[in-house]
């Protein structure tokens, strides 16, 4: 990788966007009415109250503060397109972090977490993206070739 692309990609390291535990505005379900005799009803009740929302959406800014993982998911990701990774609660217990754990065993196990969600930002996906998440190509032509010779080796492989 040549220095000016090493410079935009440390750029786009620094302005990753991070959200760890929950999220500091909720998802509002007033809207949606459950009955415990009527699973059917139910699930047309959630669809109809998802489809709300995501219509109420359009012609709107992107709220770059929601999330797309409820706080109890056991799992983490990036989003290219906002450049920010994401952290649930979930993710932040045994066996992927101890409060009070050793240091190696946390850098261990969400640290393994962490860096494989951060290489998301620059594998080839996320390479595609600036540190604003707009899908621009900001590598050095060089660069990039370079960066698809080597991954079809593996491809390959």
């Amino acid at each position: 990788m040549s220095d000016s692309t090493k410079r935009k990609a440390l750029v786009k390291l620094h302005a990753i966007s991070k959200k760890v535990g929950y999220p500091d505005k909720w998802k509002d379900y007033a809207g949606v009415h459950i009955d415990k005799t009527d699973a059917v009803g139910n699930v047309r009740s959630c669809v109809q109250y998802e489809y709300k929302r995501q219509a109420a959406k359009v012609g709107q800014p992107v709220d770059r503060a929601e999330w797309f993982a409820t706080p109890a998911t056991v799992d983490a990701y990036y989003n290219p397109n906002a450049n920010d990774i994401t952290f649930p609660a979930g993710i932040l217990q045994p066996p992927f972090f101890f409060v009070n754990g050793d240091d190696a065993l946390n850098y261990g196990a969400i640290g393994v977490v962490i860096g494989h969600e951060m290489t998301h930002g620059f594998d080839d996906e996320g390479r595609q993206y600036d540190e604003n998440g707009n899908m621009r190509d900001w590598w050095s032509s060089v660069d990039s070739a370079r960066f698809v010779q080597k991954a079809n080796l593996m491809v390959r492989q």
